[in-house]
């Protein structure tokens, strides 16, 4: 299956045929400098960072700004962590990448925000299950398209 027009990876087409693991190697493919798996990290920032990448994958989520706002909003919203997600967000790793976001693409995505905060909400409150936050890995070899079924999940570009 091809990327789909106006996406910059197949893992973000709804009726992506990949499995989980195949989406989250595309996604680190594209993106190498995100693979966290060394030394540097707490173990529990290595367990945020990994729910995270996976919620992008799930998702159908690129890395830019609004897209990490839609991925900031379905992990809270429509995963197993619920507000505990939140503490993820407070590790110095966490909050060491936030100061290195350029300002412009920060005020960019606020002002996309409310349509974007409404339409998360709205798919998020539409799910059939929550994605599970932590023990995801259970799915890997499962298709996207089948798990963004089973747990009613809409990808954030479709």
């Amino acid at each position: 299956m091809k990327t789909p027009p106006g996406m910059r990876h197949r893992f973000q087409s709804a009726h992506s045929t990949q499995t989980l693991a195949e989406g989250l190697a595309e996604y680190f493919e594209a993106h190498p400098a995100l693979k966290r798996d060394g030394d540097l990290l707490s173990p529990e920032a290595k367990q945020f960072f990994r729910s995270h990448d996976a919620v992008h994958v799930v998702y159908g989520c690129g890395t830019t700004m609004p897209d990490e706002a839609v991925v900031k909003l379905s992990s809270l919203l429509g995963t197993t962590g619920g507000l505990a997600v939140l503490r993820g967000y407070t590790h110095h790793e966490t909050l060491d990448i936030y100061t290195r976001l350029p300002l412009g693409s920060t005020l960019l995505a606020l002002l996309a925000s409310p349509y974007l905060i409404v339409r998360t909400l709205w798919r998020c409150a539409r799910q059939t299950r929550r994605w599970p936050w932590v023990g995801y890995e259970a799915f890997l070899d499962v298709p996207l398209h089948e798990l963004r079924a089973t747990f009613g999940i809409r990808v954030a570009h479709g």
